[in-house]
């Protein structure tokens, strides 16, 4: 039976810390910033279990005090939707390090110190077989715990998340250590603990009190954790059916990458990633485009005016893949999406269409540029997910990689988020000067510029990459004539208003590589 028990709170600490950084996206994002904290808060509270538990194994025994721990570890998991509800606002406004940190030490430090306690008090109940066997009881728990920790990771990650809801989740952590709680009640009845016999001696009275006072507490402790944990069910975890601005929820799901919300309005569509909205579409046009951005793409055919074949990595709604789709009658397009419930969401609720000229594969995107044989004219990076990019998309090397796939005079188009100048221009910069490492010609269109004038202002920023040397005047012109008439998008022909020639400064930002690419740090989005 200790074994199990061990093996539970392993598997339940390990589940309880990959559900952790869900439970911080939605208002932190999924940043390299919110993992670090989290792991680093679960360290500290093992640090701090492993001391702890082995003091109170010592002093008070491990029979009657190993169930209280793991009922106060379940009760404390049951609560952590309602105490995160409260706490991560406010933890949102500290910015992405420090809001990561509070949040995570104040919602997940609790259930985790007092899981991390297990295993000192296991390691003194197993020692009851006698000194000349602790080293091998000890290792064992510990293999136990370890091997609980895996299969609690594993699940979690692989199967869990993407099946459940994260709420509901939570709970059935919670509620599975109270009914271990319960289990461990039993324990007294096996396990001839030497601390207790040691208390005994020195006041049996004193004893049978707290004994009697650390029962009480197991049973109120897996009460509470039953009665709350029905509470969260019941009138917490069900998700609104609105969101707090008046928009209509038509989807929610957890997958292994992202918390995904389509929502509706009376107007448009919108697919949201964890903190972020990812893309939109209109109600009365599922073709146009509701954020500009993605129409400034298509300034890459005016330095490949005879484009017909499309790389596009990054679907969200699909709003470029079907645009382009249907304004080109006859270009290929294939886009890389890494996660699969993207894609059927685009199918199912964006109208993405269903054609032999469209290709989706799911796959890293880097992946793919790694391994396709094809060779195409244009190559779109739009791959930002809440708060993030994936670094390895965004280096010289896979640059590199994605210019072998290009067709002599081929074209790379990059959406990059933040400003032109100024303390949240550091990302554009990076990426302007690795980009600037591996082509020749560099093209920068801020959306918007050319009628605001704002250097410092944050909008999107398409980078535009080639080795065709076509000169200014000739590409203004071939944007002012809408590339011979083949872009029919409305303002196309204002878009080169926006091309921006002043030098970039790029001394003081690094050269993004595989090696140092600290993209996290980069991102303006807080």
């Amino acid at each position: 039976m200790l074994n199990a028990i061990v093996f539970i709170c392993g598997a339940a600490l390990m589940g309880l810390e990959i559900v952790a950084a869900r439970v911080l996206a939605p208002w932190l994002g999924n940043s390299i910033f919110v993992w670090g904290s989290v792991i680093s808060i679960v360290m500290v509270a093992l640090s701090l279990g492993y001391w702890l538990g082995g003091q109170v194994a010592d002093r008070y025994g491990s029979t009657r005090t190993l169930a209280p721990v793991i009922a106060g570890a379940g009760l404390f998991t049951v609560v952590v939707p309602p105490i995160s509800a409260a706490i991560l606002p406010w933890a949102a406004d500290l910015g992405p390090r420090l809001g990561s940190l509070s949040a995570s030490a104040l919602i997940f430090f609790l259930p985790s110190l007092l899981m991390a306690m297990v295993s000192p008090l296991g390691v003194r109940l197993a020692s009851a077989a006698g000194i000349e066997h602790v080293g091998r009881s000890a290792g064992g728990l510990y293999a136990v715990s370890t091997a609980g920790s895996i299969v609690g990771t594993l699940a979690t990650a692989f199967w869990l998340i993407p099946v459940l809801s994260i709420d509901p989740l939570l709970v059935g952590i919670g509620l599975l250590l109270s009914v271990t709680a319960a289990a461990a009640t039993w324990l007294p009845r096996k396990y001839k603990d030497p601390a207790l016999a040691e208390d005994v001696r020195s006041g049996p009275e004193r004893s049978s009190q707290l004994h009697r006072v650390l029962g009480a507490v197991t049973l109120s402790a897996i009460a509470a954790g039953a009665l709350l944990g029905t509470w969260v069910l019941v009138e917490v975890a069900p998700p609104p059916e609105a969101l707090s601005g008046g928009e209509k929820v038509l989807l929610r799901v957890d997958t292994q990458y992202h918390r995904i919300i389509v929502t509706e309005t009376r107007d448009e569509r919108q697919l949201n990633f964890d903190k972020s909205l990812q893309s939109a579409m209109r109600l009365d046009d599922p073709y146009a485009s509701v954020h500009p951005y993605t129409d400034y793409l298509h300034l890459a055919l005016a330095l490949k005016p005879d484009a017909d074949h499309v790389l596009a990595l990054g679907m969200g709604g699909g709003t470029v893949t079907k645009r382009m789709w249907r304004d080109y009658p006859d270009m290929r397009i294939d886009t890389v999406e890494i996660d699969p419930v993207v894609v059927d969401i685009a199918k199912e609720y964006f109208e993405l269409p269903q054609d032999e000229r469209l290709r989706h594969i799911v796959q890293d995107g880097r992946r793919f540029v790694q391994t396709t044989d094809e060779t195409y004219d244009v190559i779109i990076v739009d791959t930002y997910y809440a708060d993030a990019i994936p670094f390895h998309l965004t280096t010289q090397e896979f640059f590199e990689e994605a210019k072998q796939r290009l067709e002599p005079g081929g074209v790379i188009a990059c959406n990059v988020i933040g400003s032109v100048k100024g303390s949240r221009s550091e990302l554009f910069r990076s990426t302007y000067r690795t980009i600037g490492a591996v082509w020749d010609h560099v093209w920068v269109f801020p959306v918007g510029i050319g009628a605001d004038g704002e250097m410092e202002s944050y909008r999107n920023i398409i980078v535009l990459a080639t080795e065709a040397g076509v000169a200014e005047d000739e590409l203004r012109a071939r944007i002012s004539n809408r590339v011979g008439g083949r872009v029919v998008i409305p303002g196309f022909d204002r878009y080169a208003a926006d091309l921006y020639t002043e030098p970039i400064e790029t001394a003081d930002v690094p050269l993004l590589t595989d090696s140092h690419a600290p993209v996290d740090s980069l991102v303006p989005l807080f």
